[in-house]
């Protein structure tokens, strides 16, 4: 049997290749520990920030709260998406969430969801699966949650494909669940500040719980997204512009791609019940 020559002592191949064994057991549970170690102390990092800022009460009014917020992001260089997120973690969960499984990439997709219940349901999921991040937007956004409930009947809208009157734009101000004023990318570095109306369907008034609800909703999704993007090719009597508006969460999606397979906003409300046609 071969050996391997160390000084003072010989090893057989055997006995060596325990040794490499063990050491990379070892080795590899230590970067897992430190992994979760650092996954533990940025969900911290990240409720605690978001408790900071909330102790200041900033005003709901979105011009002056955005304003705020962007000072912010430059001040400690990071961007103003990620501090509207950490104010909601604060305010969803009342302490830092005890986990081995989920890092803040998976609490980024679980604060979109409105219902307890609901993202109850995708925490326990995401844990006893250890899924990814992506496999668990992929389920979010797959209303995983909804499948089989019996008497549930979603209306499914048409979903614009075409390339003309397709715009890049940044969300200015929530007016109601389903009007929203955008800065609305049009080409040649012109920009043109546009109210939009979300063309299919209609959200209660904003005077109403209901309304307020879903402009509520429409405000922590978009919040979260540098940017959207309009199709859009009417106007109402009212003057406004009827559009279809869709976004992702997925940092990694190019606006084409979210235009494509991003979520569209119109009939996201009409699924999670924030909307009825119109």
């Amino acid at each position: 049997m071969k050996s391997v020559q160390v000084v003072g002592k010989s090893i057989n191949a055997n006995a060596y290749d325990r040794l490499i064994k063990d050491l990379r057991t070892i080795w590899e549970t230590g970067k897992n520990r430190a992994r979760r170690a650092i996954a533990k102390e940025a969900l911290r990092t990240y409720w605690e920030m978001g408790g900071r800022i909330a102790q200041e009460q900033l005003t709901e009014n979105a011009g002056y709260a955005r304003s705020v917020m962007q000072r912010m992001a430059k001040d400690i260089k990071t961007d103003m998406t990620t501090l509207y997120r950490c104010v909601q973690f604060h305010e969803t969960y009342k302490a830092v969430p005890e986990t081995e499984v989920l890092a803040w990439a998976h609490y980024r997709v679980l604060l979109t969801i409105k219902d307890p219940k609901e993202r109850e349901y995708y925490t326990v999921q995401a844990e006893n699966n250890e899924w990814t991040r992506d496999q668990l937007l992929r389920a979010v956004q797959g209303d995983r949650y909804g499948e089989g409930k019996k008497g549930k009947k979603v209306t499914q809208l048409p979903r614009p494909s075409g390339a003309t009157y397709v715009f890049k734009a940044t969300v200015l101000d929530i007016v109601d669940g389903d009007t929203i004023v955008l800065d609305v990318d049009c080409g040649f570095e012109i920009k043109k500040k546009e109210r939009i109306r979300l063309a299919g369907i209609d959200c209660p008034e904003i005077t109403t719980e209901e309304g307020r609800e879903a402009a509520e909703y429409v405000r922590n999704q978009l919040s979260r997204v540098p940017f959207v993007m309009l199709r859009t090719t009417k106007v109402d009597i009212n003057g406004r512009f009827l559009g279809h508006i869709f976004y992702s969460l997925d940092e990694t999606m190019d606006k084409d791609d979210i235009y494509r397979e991003g979520v569209m906003l119109n009939q996201e409300l009409l699924d999670k019940g924030f909307a009825r046609i119109y």
